[in-house]
């Protein structure tokens, strides 16, 4: 039975990070203090926006797979009903910062945030079942690679925890979530092919997410220049 190695893959999701954290204009606009609500306001938007879809391609593993162990299906739609909702907390927090809520639901998820919604229900629902772990495996332990940037945010824009809740709760969940999701890779994760359905999904998701921060910034510089009108409706508190 092949073991996975839990540790090559915090190695890999590392990498990328320090890769993103690098090169990214989103974020070295965030760390050098230049972060605007409405570039905050984007950013929850697209949130928003993948994370209303998590909880059904979570629970599409358990729908879809075939000959499931008990636990790992247990494991999909417990994990999918925690989940759902989570998006509602992103929505307060633009709310909570002057912005309209009703604006948000009527909007459309960027090209890159739609990339990733689409391939999280693909290899939710073909593929090695197991695979889908690869992207908990990061998503669940973010926070020591972006706690910084978010610090950052709430500095220099005066945030309160209110104004953070999607990011304060999850913090908290995480924690947990984290634990089961090692624990479900360890129990689940009996063959190479396995392992490699796991770390290749890790990265493409990883990958993924990050050129969502890149269209952020994209439709945030035309939204400052007003070539867009996108995001009209943030003019207001802007």
């Amino acid at each position: 039975m092949e073991k996975i190695d839990l540790a090559k893959l915090e190695q890999k999701v590392a990498s990328i990070w320090d890769d993103v954290l690098t090169n990214s204009p989103f974020i070295h606009e965030i760390m050098s203090g230049k972060a605007t609500k409405a570039l905050y306001a984007i950013y929850m938007i697209e949130t928003y926006h993948y994370t209303k879809h998590n909880a059904k391609n979570q629970a599409l593993v358990a729908v879809m797979g075939n000959d499931l162990p008990g636990n790992y299906q247990s494991y999909c739609f417990h994990h999918a009903h925690e989940e759902a909702g989570h998006e509602l907390m992103a929505l307060s927090d633009i709310r909570s910062i002057g912005f309209d809520g009703d604006a948000v639901l009527a909007s459309k998820p960027l090209p890159a945030t739609e990339t990733l919604i689409a391939y999280l229900y693909w290899i939710s629902a073909t593929g090695n079942p197991v695979q889908r772990l690869g992207y908990s495996f990061w998503a669940e332990n973010v926070y020591g690679y972006i706690d910084p940037v978010l610090k950052a945010i709430q500095s220099t824009l005066n945030l309160t925890p209110q104004n953070m809740k999607f990011f304060v709760a999850h913090s908290v969940i995480d924690d947990k979530h984290a634990d089961e999701v090692n624990e479900m890779l360890e129990m689940c994760c009996k063959t190479q092919d396995d392992v490699d359905a796991v770390t290749a999904v890790m990265e493409n998701s990883l990958v993924l997410t990050a050129r969502i921060l890149d269209d952020v910034w994209k439709e945030y510089q035309l939204f400052q220049s007003g070539e867009s009108d996108r995001y009209a409706f943030l003019r207001t508190n802007a």
